[in-house]
């Protein structure tokens, strides 16, 4: 963004006073770029003739069914509404504003990292992303000689600050910014043994007879799990756990409806829709991390490549949303988690044939010699594996949120509104406030321009959003008094 834009635009891009909204404005204009996927809102307020107040409201935009960050899950953007909270660009909730469609036809950006391909987003070509180009970096080298891809210093990283460049300007390389979600709360509720055996019910277990009996299945060789399970139940329930061998599956089980509700409060019921509780994804770490260790157990392993290599963790379930959780999870203990989805072949267990379906896996490691993904404290810096374009013509939409990040988190990425069309547009409401309508109406893209020291030729259309919304206000403000003088004189 330093080589794109001048230093005017981006102090007004990253500090803009106009960014608001008007009580009962006396003008409304809206303008939409449906080329680039731009909206310019831009509010007035008239007292004899002179624009007494202004403020705007622009953005690009993300495709309908593109997914961003609640505190507890994914959700698709045009599910969104007023007050839902999402997740800033600093893992922090923050209360959506308000929010917004607009028609598009063009070219949809799909920007994927390099690990996790599961959490690639689409956006318009303006839309914002936070990220570190990489050509701003002190230094980079090749992996290897095998490995083309180009490693930086985590120093470099972290001593390089991050900022808000338009999707149009990213570049394979590029870092984009994954904060960690660091708000927890204790409950003593919640031991070491409950959550070992929340690990179980999330990978192994499920409820039977009408919601009284609390069961776990495993191959009957997997003694070790199934002794730890008849322990903990003993711990947690104080009874003494029944087995039951089916086969080559042993199943455990205890009746318990009270303990069966807990579990299905904080772990729901049905493979497909199992996920954790805001209480459980609100617990420090340490805690968590006996719950994803016995899920491991129940529906994971580890696995190594070469004989050299530090294992790899791989977690597999049915539910998408505790996919998500179990990421966010990691995220906290300072461990960036790959997703994949793939589909399961149709299997034969005991004589009955389950169905293909569609599964999650979930794979990371605890220690790595190589590290593509940095990490400091707050972020994870995850490089650009691809940028792909996608045609797409219909509605996109946006948000506006409170707080002062004016940012969320598309697939747990940060993502802002238009930079270019911000600083312009805030511009425009410098230099229209205070004027008469006519002097108004004479503002030009020329003054834009040169009151930000200059603009890209391809974003100059940015300025002129602005002009034509100021415009159309006015022209609103006209039309509304010439029917208020009309209807007071018949």
């Amino acid at each position: 963004m330093t080589q794109i834009y001048t230093k005017q635009l981006i102090k007004r891009f990253q500090n803009p006073k106009f960014v608001k909204s008007l009580k009962n404005p006396d003008g409304v204009g809206e303008i939409g770029n449906v080329a680039c996927g731009d909206v310019m809102h831009l509010e007035i307020k008239v007292k004899d003739r002179k624009i007494e107040d202004i403020g705007f409201k622009t953005f690009g935009c993300l495709p309908p069914d593109e997914k961003i960050n609640l505190n507890n899950s994914w959700i698709e953007i045009s599910n969104v509404s007023k007050s839902d909270k999402v997740l800033n660009g600093k893992g922090k909730e923050v209360k959506v504003v308000d929010t917004y469609r607009g028609k598009f036809n063009g070219e949809l950006l799909e920007i994927v990292p390099f690990v996790s391909r599961f959490n690639s987003f689409y956006v318009t070509p303006l839309h914002p992303i936070c990220c570190i180009k990489r050509k701003f970096l002190p230094s980079s080298r090749k992996s290897s000689n095998k490995c083309k891809w180009f490693r930086v210093s985590k120093k470099d990283l972290e001593t390089c600050r991050h900022c808000f460049v338009e999707a149009d300007y990213l570049e394979k390389g590029d870092y984009l910014i994954f904060p960690k979600i660091k708000k927890h709360k204790n409950n003593r509720r919640f031991s070491k043994s409950i959550m070992r055996l929340l690990g179980y019910y999330l990978s192994e277990g499920y409820t039977s007879a009408n919601n009284s009996v609390l069961a776990f299945a495993f191959h009957k060789n997997e003694e070790k799990y199934i002794k730890e399970i008849s322990r903990l139940i003993k711990i947690i329930i104080k009874k003494d756990a029944k087995i039951r061998v089916r086969n080559n599956v042993t199943e455990v089980y205890v009746c318990s409806r009270k303990w069966v509700k807990f579990f299905l409060v904080h772990g729901n019921k049905i493979a497909k829709r199992k996920e954790i509780s805001e209480e459980i994804m609100l617990l420090p770490f340490k805690k968590q991390w006996e719950m994803i260790k016995t899920y491991i157990n129940g529906d994971g392993n580890l696995y190594k490549r070469r004989k050299s290599d530090t294992p790899t963790y791989r977690i597999s379930t049915a539910s998408e949303k505790l996919a998500i959780q179990i990421q966010r999870i990691l995220a906290r203990g300072d461990i960036f988690a790959s997703i994949k989805k793939y589909k399961r072949a149709e299997t034969k267990i005991e004589g009955k044939t389950l169905k293909a379906s569609i599964f999650y896996e979930v794979s990371f490691k605890r220690k790595k010699s190589h590290r593509f993904v940095k990490e400091t404290g707050n972020f994870f810096f995850v490089p650009i594996r691809e940028i792909n374009k996608k045609r797409f013509k219909g509605y996109v939409h946006n948000l506006e949120v409170g707080g002062k990040e004016h940012s969320y988190l598309a697939k747990g990425f940060s993502v802002h509104n238009c930079g270019a069309a911000i600083a312009s547009s805030d511009v425009v409401c410098e230099l229209a406030k205070g004027k008469t309508l006519e002097e108004a109406k004479k503002l030009t893209k020329d003054d834009i321009v040169k009151k930000l020291g200059g603009m890209p030729p391809i974003k100059v259309h940015c300025s002129v959003l602005g002009i034509q919304a100021l415009k159309k206000a006015i022209e609103d403000y006209e039309t509304k008094r010439k029917k208020k003088n009309y209807a007071q004189t018949s």
